[in-house]
């Protein structure tokens, strides 16, 4: 039995754990009960703080202590704890991710946002997981939505849509250090945090991380070591009845530009956010930021990108039972590309603006049933203005049950991959950016349940999307076109379980069939190209803590077969065994993979990287009596 060497971990645990084991300092099992963690606020689905439990939509929030107790060295990493997530990992700091489908190297269904700040790339509308340099240690939470998220933010928030949020800087006062090394990875981050007067608080934090070649199944290396460092502050400030906040990072990354597996990397950002709260209730937000992007790659993508975004929404309390959210938008993005002998992007260099305007209304139509409507509309330089409309449904069946529905109208408006790209980099072309492609649409329906049972607290979301206008092409050389309908259909399930004070487990299981109707004459390869899924995948994740001070964080996770290209289904056993050494002082060791030599995790077998057991240490100081927390 492939998994018996984590279900034996398993039973040992429980035997290790005496019923009523006093627990250690500073190393209680979670912050929350799991019923104070269904009351944590969320921000995705109403774009206001509101508790999780009551939320309409298929949320998971991945906490800090969730990250802090799992083997996660990058965002890539932390987001596996999300059982709404597809993860698979590229080679050494590459990744494809999605959610309900359509994952690979290129995905565009998917939002990501760090502290409201968007990442994706205006050249493919996804995200390049590589510059993504977030410090875990300063994260408060992940929010996870799988499904539409568009009237609220925008264009290709399709099939999900992630935030990350860090912590307020007074939480991170004082010094903070952490050396992590190992196989195939070395890394230091070093933090410090302190007040700037009575109302105001800073942080600076700087790390450095080095990846090492990732091989083949064969046993030859892949040229795609990488080292990345980053630097960056935030600051925070809160008065009477408002707040401000001011963070920034710069960074750089890369090792060898003559391959797409290591390109040299450099940016930075500049985020401002002032909020406001009123007296009757309301309160509103603008925020602002300036983000640069540089990739050197002479094999893909060879480009650099500006951009420059306004965002202003406000919030107001029109009865009791009757909240409403509105907002603008204005971005502009300037992207500069280069050829190279397989990639041109024609013409070179685009000047791109996206603006919009939300309206989103929330009110208790009947006790216990809540309805919210919205409607966002937003342009693009490509298709002009999109519609994205919303409508959710709550019933609370008793304070701790919600059962919810939602139809959604959501948009992946057009990138420069759709219309600027060509491929090879001179003509002939065999492939061409079409200047006819317009918008990819969903439309979706889901209906979930939320609450607390006897066998923990359990989340159930069943949908269906149809697909209209997908990306396809014809046979030799054609212009990238909208060729492809479909449907998606799926189950997503997780529930949490404390079954002693001290021991945790959590659930999670997602099914997904699809199912596409090319237009004829369209490639065969086409509805392969959009996305490569399993049908199936699961994870069991155990945190415990144990006697004489130690943390013991297990993590088993399951992914079904990829159909095409054919990648065989893997199971990965992830440990962490730690131990806090003196109130500052603690160590850990990371196992990742730890009962499988190597898999495949994406990609053609022949050539793809294989993902191999690997063990690090980790040394961490945190000064918990200036603020750290844990």
């Amino acid at each position: 039995m492939r998994n018996l060497p984590t279900l034996t971990l398993l039973t040992l645990l429980a035997a290790a754990l005496p019923g009523a084991a006093t627990p250690v300092a500073g190393l209680q099992l979670m912050d929350l009960t799991l019923e104070q963690l269904a009351q944590v606020d969320v921000t995705l689905v109403t774009g206001r703080p509101a508790p999780l439990q009551g939320a309409a939509a298929a949320v998971y929030v991945i906490s800090g202590e969730d990250i802090r107790r799992s083997t996660a060295t990058s965002l890539p990493e932390a987001l596996r704890l999300a059982p709404n997530l597809a993860v698979a990992r590229l080679n050494a700091t590459q990744y494809a991710i999605s959610a309900r489908g359509f994952n690979n190297a290129v995905g565009n269904k998917l939002l990501v946002m760090v502290d409201g700040r968007t990442v994706y790339s205006p050249l493919f509308s996804g995200v390049f997981w590589d510059e993504q340099l977030v410090a875990l240690e300063d994260v408060d939470r992940i929010e996870v939505v799988s499904g539409p998220g568009a009237t609220l933010w925008g264009a290709n928030a399709v099939n999900g849509v992630i935030n990350v949020v860090t912590r307020p800087a007074g939480q991170t006062e004082g010094p903070a250090a952490r050396a992590s090394g190992g196989r195939d990875m070395n890394r230091v981050w070093l933090r410090h945090g302190g007040e700037l007067g009575a109302d105001a608080q800073y942080r600076l934090h700087a790390s450095s991380q080095r990846d090492d070649n990732t091989a083949r199944q064969d046993g030859v290396e892949r040229t795609d070591a990488t080292s990345r460092q980053q630097a960056g502050f935030r600051v925070d400030w809160a008065g009477r009845g408002a707040s401000a906040t001011l963070q920034g990072e710069a960074y750089r990354g890369g090792h060898d530009d003559r391959s797409n597996l290591a390109p040299r990397l450099s940016g930075g950002h500049l985020l401002a956010r002032w909020q406001q709260r009123r007296a009757d209730g309301g309160n509103w937000q603008l925020q602002a930021y300036v983000d640069r992007a540089a990739r050197g790659d002479r094999v893909l993508f060879n480009a650099a990108t500006r951009t420059v975004d306004l965002q202003f929404s406000a919030a107001s309390s029109l009865a009791a039972d009757h909240q409403l959210i509105w907002g603008l938008g204005h971005r502009r993005a300037h992207s500069r590309t280069r050829a190279n002998p397989l990639v041109l992007f024609d013409p070179a260099e685009r000047e791109l603006a996206w603006s919009s305007a939300f309206v989103q209304d929330e009110w208790r139509v009947a006790p216990g049933l809540r309805l919210t409507a919205g409607l966002k509309a937003e342009r693009n330089a490509y298709t002009g203005w999109e519609w994205l409309p919303t409508l959710r449904a709550a019933w609370e069946l008793a304070p701790d049950q919600l059962l919810w529905a939602s139809l959604s109208r959501a948009v992946r408006a057009p990138a420069r991959l759709d219309r600027d790209f060509r491929f090879p980099g001179r003509a002939p072309f065999v492939i061409k950016g079409g200047p006819n492609f317009v918008s990819e649409i969903g439309r979706v329906v889901e209906l979930g349940y939320r609450g607390q049972t006897p066998l923990g607290h359990l989340s159930l979301t069943a949908f269906s999307a149809d697909y209209g206008r997908l990306r396809g092409g014809t046979p030799g050389a054609s212009f990238i076109e909208n060729r492809i309908d479909g449907r998606v259909s799926g189950l997503e399930a997780w529930d949490s379980v404390q079954l002693t004070p001290q021991w945790r487990l959590s659930l999670g299981w997602t099914s997904l069939h699809s199912r596409f109707s090319p237009a004829p004459g369209t490639a065969a390869t086409s509805p392969a190209d959009l996305g490569n899924d399993p049908r199936r995948q699961w994870l069991l994740r155990s945190n415990a803590d144990l006697p004489a001070g130690l943390q013991l964080d297990v993590q088993l996770r399951r992914v079904g077969r990829l159909p095409q290209p054919a990648v065989r289904a893997h199971t990965e056993t992830d440990v962490r065994l730690a131990r806090q050494l003196t109130p500052r002082w603690s160590a850990a060791l990371l196992l990742r993979n730890a009962f499988d030599p190597g898999h495949i995790e994406f990609n053609a077998p022949a050539s793809a990287s294989e993902i191999r057991r690997a063990a690090y240490v980790s040394l961490e100081y945190r000064d918990l009596g200036a603020g750290n927390g844990k």
